[in-house]
């Protein structure tokens, strides 16, 4: 396994997370599955684990019966208002519901505190300064260790992190965004927020279905469906020959290749991989070996980027036959 610094204030993680899944009801075993998973992902190196898959919090409630006497090993990642219950029937960012979520996560877990938290959305009837010191109290009465924000605009991102830093409130030190090689579009606002402020990046890419190519369809549990955002004119099909064709040179899969991706990308500090079975966990582990060359780096980007937008549309028209010419003598 490998490791990387959450940002340039953060923990140091696992480039691989494992998401803590739901157990199937039809499935007798489930819960005994997921303690396996949770199992191998512990013995294959992995220390951060992500628990807000699960509205209803049980996903942190399985995480704390798997890890045991190893809480204090690895690192848990919960969300704040994504649970409802018949007292908090639509929690927000508010300072009560805050304080009641991380209460909450924290009697699930069976611990005094939760190393990453994370805020998934925005709270339109509540100040941000009122959300902003809530986070904040809890940093500094030692509930919460480390802050996050999931998929917010880059502007309120960036206003809150000016806010933070005015009043010396406890900072975001990481961002959590949908990214994948078909959904690209935080590159063009959301990353270059996160770089420039420092902050961590960890990726959830969008579940996705079974790609196709003309050829027949490619074998992976992909990120490459119709349930992601369209991305302009990308080419699906072309992307997903491209994966295949890669894969084979490597004996990899198309999910493992789109995995390696991610991890060639600098921002990336970790990834939290959507898997329902120990085999694409494994699928997924293997990744980590993969070396891609600069040439397939080239060519997934070229197959991949999002139609670009005003006013980044200027800049690439300006470089385009740089990057064309780079891209043929690395292909030549």
């Amino acid at each position: 396994m490998h490791y990387a610094r959450l940002g340039l204030g953060g923990p140091t993680l696992s480039r691989l997370a494992c998401a803590v899944q739901r157990p199937e009801p039809s499935c007798p075993d489930a819960a005994q599955q997921t303690t396996r998973s949770i199992a191998q992902a512990l013995d294959a190196g992995i220390n951060l684990f992500d628990a807000t898959s699960c509205m209803d919090g049980m996903a942190e409630s399985l995480l704390a019966k798997a890890l045991g006497k190893r809480r204090a090993e690895v690192l848990v990642s919960s969300r704040l208002g994504a649970r409802r219950s018949t007292t908090h029937s639509h929690p927000g960012l508010s300072r009560s519901d805050i304080v009641w979520s991380v209460e909450q996560s924290l009697k699930r877990l069976g611990s005094d505190w939760l190393d990453l938290c994370v805020v998934p959305h925005e709270d339109p009837h509540t100040p941000l300064e009122e959300t902003l010191q809530a986070l904040d109290d809890m940093v500094r009465s030692g509930k919460v260790r480390y802050l996050g924000f999931a998929n917010w605009p880059a502007w309120k991102a960036a206003k809150a992190l000016e806010l933070q830093q005015r009043h010396g409130w406890a900072p975001f030190c990481f961002g959590e965004l949908h990214y994948a090689l078909n959904t690209r579009s935080p590159e063009r606002e959301a990353i270059p927020m996160l770089q420039s402020y420092g902050l961590g990046l960890i990726v959830k890419p969008p579940p996705a279905g079974q790609p196709y190519s003309h050829a027949g369809p490619v074998q992976a549990q992909g990120y490459l469906s119709g349930s992601t955002p369209p991305e302009g004119q990308l080419s699906k099909h072309r992307l997903a020959e491209l994966l295949r064709d890669i894969g084979a040179r490597h004996q990899a899969s198309a999910n493992q290749i789109v995995l390696a991706w991610l991890l060639a990308r600098e921002p990336v500090s970790s990834i939290v991989p959507a898997f329902n079975s120990a085999m694409q966990q494994t699928d997924a582990l293997h990744a980590i070996k993969l070396q891609l060359s600069a040439a397939e780096l080239l060519l997934l980007d070229a197959a991949s980027t999002p139609t670009p937008l005003l006013p980044d549309w200027f800049a690439v028209q300006e470089h385009m036959p740089t990057a064309q010419g780079v891209l043929e003598r690395s292909c030549a």
